[in-house]
């Protein structure tokens, strides 16, 4: 393995050896469902998948920093360079926030190009709090040795 080293796509290979899967899928299932219920209506579901996306990312990344079940390279990796860990956790979650934010514009409000630029500042804005959560979590609570 190559992450001691950094020959490899270190980001994408640390954050897919560490991630824990399931407890990333039921934190953001649960996440939207009770997102889900709090906007409980049609207009609640743009929200609701937004809002699970974004801690399905949360609890993935957070969690492969704090588990000791997943890869001690990826964890050491993660821990020694943790705004490089955070940033696949941060593209993932972002990424996706920003896909169904400007489906939903497009789909409920027919903006298409309004709804371009609200769906990419949505998905900048998510992506970056996951990088700075994820990112001060590994370098705080890590294990670096």
């Amino acid at each position: 393995m190559t992450l001691e080293r950094g020959n490899a796509f270190t980001p994408v290979a640390s954050a897919t050896m560490i991630w824990p899967w399931g407890a990333s899928l039921i934190g953001g299932t649960v996440a939207g469902a009770l997102s889900f219920l709090t906007n409980f209506g049609l207009a609640g579901i743009p929200a609701a998948v937004t809002t699970g996306i974004f801690f399905f990312a949360l609890v993935g990344g957070v969690g492969g920093v704090l588990s000791k079940k997943g890869d001690r390279r990826g964890r050491r990796w993660a821990a020694t360079y943790p705004f490089r860990y955070a940033s696949a956790p941060a593209v993932i979650g972002g990424g996706a926030v920003a896909v169904v934010s400007y489906v939903m514009a497009v789909i409920t409000e027919f903006a298409i190009f309004s709804g371009l630029f609200g769906g990419l500042f949505a998905g900048l804005g998510a992506g970056l709090a996951l990088w700075l959560i994820i990112g001060v979590v590994a370098m705080v609570a890590g294990d670096k040795k």
